[in-house]
């Protein structure tokens, strides 16, 4: 004991040497134990029994309910910086966020309708619907994260992991509740609570819960005189829990939430020189932005409105056990969302350059049904699972709308249709260029040359790209371009351009069947073995798929894409395709106890992300291609660790991935592709809880990670090859380090009263945006050539620089009051978490980071 007391010296001397190695905490709940100084036990459910957080042999961490509020986690981009190797990225604000586990993300596509490598789950029930990813978290019991590839016995095979929220049900004991309000910078007003009351004691109770923020925005838009990145969200919740026998625990659940910010406009940051755009705008010219440049918190945007997403839905999870080693569970869950981008800027400038309206609904229906038998040595999990997911999308294209203007200044009517727009089936019968399009004389101008046969029609994108050289060159000391175009296309005898305005339909259905088996034994006290099979089924259909296009007033429909007619004819169908896939996952699991609290493991996997279309493809039918699933092989070894005590818990993990068909997302000219390529990623992580004193806690955390494209093969032959450029590159949203250290101080305890500390930091190290710029340049002060017509910024091609966020709360308590001071991002850090290169328009896209906010919270309990 005496050597246990002299290590607990040294290592209180070495913490910040320690800190370095370590990972963020494991969620914490009061435990008995004879030295009230000890890291309390966690359970979770991750293998789909309940286990001690540290029996687990998997890479898991876990934060309650408690730890979610002391460290000011309330919405799920919050959770970034507590759990190792997790990013999260979006490209709409807080809407849609984007999950990275061990650099396995979406990379940087953003479609609603395409499933996350990273399964989410509430209350057990899978949500497929990414717009919903972004929900409110409040009047939460636990979140649990699973890094590394779930392929037996999560109901979506994921390639990632899985991220976990299980909500407060009624204790059956006795009447509870809470209130919290709160006042924060942007006049920004907050509530949540919960009521819990027990109807029948042990056998009927009922918990409500809910929350509610709205505050002004953050960002400031002159082009609109109106601030824009507001808050304004609500959410509730109703658990009703029936326990009519000791073997029957019934809980069902409803739920509404609905968010409505008036979105921040994207940074665009132009391509060309002095940081202009194809239109020659720059946000840091101050002669285009009333005299002095923009500021950090100041986008001049033309466009832009409200992200709206708003789910509903209930879930019914029954559990009865059978006899005393036998249990049977069934997981019920319908959902419905409805996401709404509309209008949503594009091109960050106060021209009418880029506008989009992304609107979708989703209906969800998931059942679960499994056994678990555990006996002395054996512990067995099996089931089956269905889930089906429809996604409805209705998608308004408006690019180049700036024409508009000038095509009404040169007496052109409603009635105008010539969109620069590459249909394969229109540009069979364009004659191609024979030279340079800047050099030819019609197109320098910026006009349509006559197509044989289709005058008014489709043109090819070599012709847009002539347009936009012209603009390039027009503008390239800063000045607008105005209606020369015009003039010049009339004197030349062609056609000019018109605006791209238009409207995309589709719906993505995927039913998916599973049945699934786990099973581990026990060997010795000290060995166990564990093996997990799953075969699944997925069929992915793309269905009602129709593209149109409008003449210039916007109201009549003159052509179709998809399916291709011009003159349009709406009797021809719609594009349907269906595909399926069987795949076969599962692991093989080696656990290892040395000591009751020494645990080591060793554990391969395989999991599957089922394909997709790609569905943002608006051009032509052939655009509408499939991608094939991706699937990952595991491999991972790790080490659990109770130390001191248990004053000192530590958990260590090292993992290689191959990855096979990784699905990122390639913009050429104005439409999106997605692409599959094949790598390989390999790190290591560490997590640290070190209960210093019975007062004082340190969490850390620190992951490496690396990761390559390799073995694909280049097509010479096909320029938008979907490898071109890939091979050696690091993964989009998998940086290299990541560290986190947060302490937990109460700093004065006397009675009722308590006065609690707590500060966390985090570090996020330097991650590329996309795969498929030139990453070799060196210093890395000029653009790469990532895209197929021009090259891109800085930003894109050099990567996104490491930055860190720190965080803190005081919180005074005196029995069931308190009082909370909180501020994130105390340093005000600008950074950026979401980068897209669109070079057709001449600009990274640029998604900020939130900045500093902080506020007061008051809370009662009851």
């Amino acid at each position: 004991m005496n050597l246990c007391h002299e290590l607990r010296g040294i290592l209180l001397s070495g913490a910040a040497g320690i800190g370095l190695c370590a990972v963020s905490a494991q969620a914490q709940e009061a435990v008995e134990s004879s030295d009230q100084g000890a890291v309390a036990d966690i359970v979770v459910v991750a293998q789909k029994r309940a286990q001690n957080l540290q029996d687990v042999p998997l890479a898991v961490s876990a934060l309650a309910g408690d730890e979610l509020q002391s460290r000011g986690v309330s919405e799920t981009s919050d959770l970034q910086g507590f759990v190792p190797s997790l990013q999260i990225t979006t490209p709409y604000g807080r809407t849609q966020p984007n999950f990275s586990l061990r650099g396995v993300s979406v990379a940087n596509e953003f479609s609603a309708s395409t499933a996350s490598p990273v399964g989410v789950y509430v209350d057990e029930v899978y949500q497929s619907f990414r717009a919903s990813h972004g929900q409110q978290l409040y009047d939460l019991e636990r979140v649990e994260v699973l890094r590394g590839p779930q392929g037996t016995l999560y109901g979506r095979n994921t390639t990632g992991g899985a991220i976990s929220f299980f909500t407060k049900k009624p204790k059956l004991a006795g009447n509870e509740g809470y209130a919290t309000v709160g006042y924060g910078n942007y006049d920004t007003w907050t509530a949540e609570g919960a009521v819990e009351a027990t109807l029948v004691p042990d056998v009927l109770g009922i918990r409500i819960a809910g929350t509610f923020a709205k505050g002004d925005g953050w960002q400031f838009n002159p082009a609109q005189n109106r601030r824009t990145g507001t808050t304004d969200t609500y959410a509730g919740r109703a658990s009703l829990r029936w326990k009519p026998t000791e073997a029957i625990d019934v809980n069902l659940k409803g739920y509404f939430a609905r968010d409505n910010p008036l979105a921040p406009n994207p940074y665009a940051i132009g391509q060309l020189a002095g940081d202009r755009d194809v239109l020659g705008y720059s946000r840091f010219d101050p002669a285009q932005n009333g005299g002095r440049p923009l500021g950090k918190d100041e986008v001049a945007a033309d466009t832009g409105g409200n992200y709206y997403t708003a789910s509903r839905g209930f879930s019914l999870s029954v559990a009865a056990e059978l006899s005393d080693s036998l249990t049977l569970t069934s997981i019920t869950g319908y959902d419905w969302g409805k996401y709404s981008n509309s209008p949503f800027d594009c091109d960050g400038s106060p021209n009418d350059v880029c506008a989009l309206r992304y609107n979708s609904l989703s209906k969800n229906f998931n059942q679960d049904l499994r056994l678990t038998f555990q006996a002395d040595k054996l512990n067995l999990v099996a089931g089956v699972y269905y889930g089906k997911d429809t996604i409805k999308t209705r998608n308004e294209i408006d690019f180049f709308g700036v024409l508009e203007p000038l095509l009404r200044s040169a007496g052109v009517g409603d009635s105008f249709f010539n969109a620069p727009v590459s249909a394969p089936q229109a540009a069979a019968i364009i004659p191609a260029f024979a030279v340079n399009p800047a050099l030819d004389p019609t197109t320098a101008a910026g006009c349509a040359p006559v197509a044989t046969g289709n005058p008014n029609g489709f043109l090819d994108a070599r012709s847009l790209i002539a347009l936009l050289t012209d603009i390039q060159l027009n503008n390239s000391g800063g000045g607008g371009f105005g209606g020369a175009i015009s003039a010049a296309c009339r004197a030349a005898g062609a056609p000019p351009f018109g605006p791209i305005n238009g409207e995309q339909r589709f719906t993505v259905s995927r039913p998916s069947f599973a049945i699934y088996a786990d099973a581990s034994y026990d060997f010795t006290d000290a060995l166990t073995v564990s093996v997990g099979l799953r075969y699944t089924r997925d069929k992915i259909n793309y269905l009602n798929g129709r593209t149109v296009l409008y003449d210039l007033s916007g109201r009549n429909i003159v052509a179709s894409t998809i399916p291709y007619s011009f003159p349009y004819n709406a009797s021809v169908p719609a594009l349907e395709q269906r595909e399926s896939a069987n795949r076969l996952t599962g692991r093989v699991n080696v656990s290892y106890d040395f000591n009751d609290d020494i645990m080591g493991y060793l554990n391969y996997s395989r999991g599957y992300r089922g394909g997709s279309f790609n569905g943002l493809a608006y051009q032509g039918t052939n655009q509408v291609y499939f991608i094939k699933p991706e699937s990952i092989d595991a491999y991972e070894g790790g080490l659990k660790a109770r130390l001191f005590d248990r004053h000192v818990q530590l958990n260590l993990a090292g993992f290689y991935y191959n990855y096979k068909g990784h699905q990122v997302t390639q913009v050429i000219g104005a439409t999106t592709f997605t692409r599959s390529a094949d790598g390989r990623l390999y790190g290591g992580e560490a997590e640290l809880t070190w209960q210093i004193t019975p007062t004082l806690r340190l969490d850390a955390s620190a992951s490496l990670l690396r990761s390559e494209y390799r073995g694909n093969v280049v097509t010479p032959a096909d320029p938008s090859s979907p490898t071109r450029n890939v091979n050696g590159n690091p993964f989009p949203n998998a940086p290299r380090e990541t560290f986190s250290a947060g302490l937990d101080w109460d700093a004065y305890k006397s009675g009722d009263w308590r006065v609690n500390l707590r500060g966390d930091a985090a570090y996020t190290g330097r991650y590329y945006f996309d795969p498929f710029g030139d990453y070799g340049l060196k210093p890395c002060d000029r653009p790469g050539a990532p895209g197929a017509v021009r090259p891109a910024g800085v930003a894109i091609t050099c990567g996104n620089p490491g930055y860190w966020l720190v965080n803190s709360r005081m919180t005074v308590e005196k029995g069931n009051y308190s009082a909370s001071l909180w501020v994130k991002n105390l340093t005000n850090k600008y950074y950026y978490s979401y980068g897209l290169n669109i070079d057709i328009f001449g600009l990274d896209y640029l998604n900020r980071g939130t900045p500093r906010t902080y506020g007061v919270e008051l809370t009662a309990r009851f």
